[in-house]
C-alpha cells in the first residue's frame, strides 16, 4: 500500500459533476503538479482551482483534502470534483497516471480502509451491499451492518471465546488442578449460550439471500387465466403483452419490483397445456424450469370457473417453494367454491392490495428473520456454522470427560471461525475475492 491509486468514484456517464478519488502517499504531491496556483492543503478544506497537464488546461475543479488517518482509506487522500464529461475525467486520470499514480482495482479504496483498521470485514462487505441494494429493506439491512451491528455482536463473541480459551489453557498448564464442578457448569453454560447466539446469526442467511438476490415469484396457470394482466398489475406497469387469445405468452418474462420493501423478481410464464406448436412447447418447458427455481409460486386461475377447471401444480412439482392460490377475473363473477380463495381483478383492482400482503406473508414464512434487519451473507454463514459445530464438539468433549486438550482445541477452532468473519484472521485470497465484487472507485 505504498503506491498511490486513483479512480472515478461516480458513474462513468455524462453528468453535472464527477468525483475522482486519489489515495496514497503521493496524493498531494501529484495534485500539486497539476496546479498553477498552490494550495495550503488544510484538512477537510475545499479549494477551487484549475487543473493543468503541462500547457493543456484540463478543467476547473474543487479539491478536498483528507489527512491520514481521518480519510476513508486511512491514508492521505484527495477528492476532485470536476465537470461530469467522461472525456474530461479520462484526461484528468491520465494526468495522474502519467505522474506515478495507478488505476485503482475494484474495491481497493475499501480494502485499504479495512487494512488500516477503519472498519472490520463485515462493515466492508456491507458497503458493497449498500451500493447494490435494490430494495428499501435491503438498504436498511446494509446500513445496519455498515454501522457495525454484526461486528459488535461478533466482537463480543470473540471476547467470550478468548476468555474461555484462557481458562482452558490455564487448566492445561496446571493438570493437577481439577475443574470444580460448579466452574465447569458455568463454562458449559457460556459455551452453550454462545453457540445459540451464533446459530441465530447464521440463521439470518436466508434473509440475506432474499435481500441481495431478490425473492423469485413465479406466476403459473392455464392459458388465458390472466397471468400477464396480473403480472402487469403487480408491477404497476404494462410490461407483458396482454391478449384475449390463449397462448400469447411463449417465453418467461422477468421484471423487478418491490413489495413491502422487499426486492421481487417477478416471472410470468407460458400457460400450461398440451403444446400445439414447438415454440409453445419450449415456452412450457421454460415455465417448468422457472417453477423449479421459484421461492414463491402464485398459481392463477379464473374466479368464475370451478377449481377443477384449472388444477394447480401437483405437490411433486414443488419442493421448497411456497404456494399461493389466486383466482383472477373476479369482476366477471366468483364461483361459489372460490369464495374462500383470494379473488382479484386486474380490471377493477379488487384484491390486489391483499395479494401484496399475502406475498409478503409468504416471504416472512420463507425467512422468519426477514423483519429483523440482520442479514449475513454466504461467506459469513459458512464461518458461523463452523464455529457452532466446533462449540458443539467442545460441549460434547467436556461432558464426556475427554482430555482438556480436546475441547480447548475446539474452542480455538470456533475462535478462528469468528475471527474470519470479522477479518481479524483471513487470507489474501479471501480478501481479493471479497473486494473484487466492489465497483471501481469504492
Amino acid at each position: 500500500m505504498n503506491d498511490t491509486i486513483a479512480a472515478l468514484a461516480t458513474p462513468s456517464a455524462p453528468a453535472a459533476l464527477a468525483v475522482i478519488r486519489v489515495s496514497g502517499p503521493q496524493s498531494r504531491e501529484i495534485t500539486d503538479c497539476l496546479l498553477r496556483e498552490p494550495v495550503s492543503w488544510l484538512p477537510q478544506k475545499a479549494w477551487h482551482r484549475e487543473l493543468w497537464d503541462g500547457e493543456q488546461r484540463l478543467d476547473d475543479a474543487v479539491l478536498l483534502y483528507w489527512q491520514e488517518p481521518r480519510s476513508y482509506t486511512g491514508e492521505e487522500m484527495v477528492e476532485i470534483s470536476c465537470h461530469g464529461n467522461p472525456l474530461l475525467v479520462d484526461r484528468i486520470l491520465a494526468a495522474y497516471f502519467s505522474r506515478g499514480a495507478r488505476a485503482a482495482l475494484p474495491g481497493e479504496f475499501t480494502q485499504r480502509a479495512f487494512l488500516h483498521g477503519k472498519l472490520d470485514l463485515t462493515q466492508a462487505e456491507a458497503i458493497a451491499d449498500l451500493i447494490h441494494a435494490g430494495s428499501l429493506r435491503g438498504l436498511a439491512a446494509a446500513q445496519e451492518m455498515k454501522e457495525g451491528r454484526l461486528g459488535r455482536k461478533l466482537a463480543e463473541a470473540r471476547t467470550t471465546l478468548l476468555e474461555l480459551v484462557a481458562h482452558a489453557e490455564a487448566y492445561l498448564d496446571f493438570p493437577e488442578e481439577d475443574i470444580h464442578p460448579e466452574v465447569g457448569e458455568r463454562m458449559l453454560c457460556r459455551i452453550d449460550q454462545l453457540r445459540n447466539e451464533l446459530l441465530g446469526l447464521a440463521g439470518t442467511a436466508p434473509t440475506g439471500r432474499l435481500l441481495r438476490e431478490g425473492v423469485v415469484v413465479v406466476l403459473v396457470g392455464c392459458p388465458n387465466v390472466g397471468k400477464s394482466s396480473l403480472f402487469n398489475a403487480i408491477l404497476r406497469q404494462n410490461r407483458a403483452i396482454v391478449s384475449p387469445h390463449p397462448g400469447t405468452t411463449r417465453d418467461t418474462i422477468e421484471s423487478l419490483c418491490q413489495i413491502h420493501g422487499f426486492p421481487i423478481r417477478l416471472v410470468d410464464t407460458a400457460g400450461h397445456r398440451p403444446a400445439e406448436h414447438p415454440v409453445e412447447a419450449e415456452g412450457i418447458r421454460r415455465a417448468e424450469e422457472a417453477l423449479r427455481f421459484a421461492d414463491i409460486v402464485v398459481h392463477v386461475s379464473t374466479a368464475p370457473e370451478p377449481p377443477e377447471a384449472s388444477p394447480f401444480p401437483p405437490p411433486s412439482a414443488l419442493s421448497h417453494q411456497r404456494l399461493l392460490l389466486v383466482a383472477n377475473k373476479s369482476d366477471l363473477g366468483i364461483h361459489p367454491e372460490r369464495r374462500s380463495q383470494l379473488c382479484v381483478s386486474t380490471v377493477t383492482g379488487q384484491g390486489l392490495p391483499e395479494l401484496d400482503r399475502r406475498i409478503y406473508q409468504e416471504i416472512a414464512a420463507l425467512a422468519p428473520e426477514a423483519t429483523a434487519g440482520s442479514a449475513v451473507n454466504a461467506r459469513q454463514e459458512a464461518a458461523l456454522r463452523r464455529a457452532v459445530a466446533a462449540l458443539e464438539r467442545a460441549c460434547d468433549a467436556f461432558r464426556t470427560g475427554l482430555a482438556c486438550e480436546i475441547w480447548c482445541l475446539e474452542l480455538r477452532t470456533a475462535l478462528q471461525a469468528v475471527a474470519e468473519v470479522l477479518g481479524a484472521v483471513t487470507t489474501e485470497e479471501i480478501l481479493d475475492e471479497i473486494f473484487r465484487q466492489f465497483c471501481i472507485g469504492k
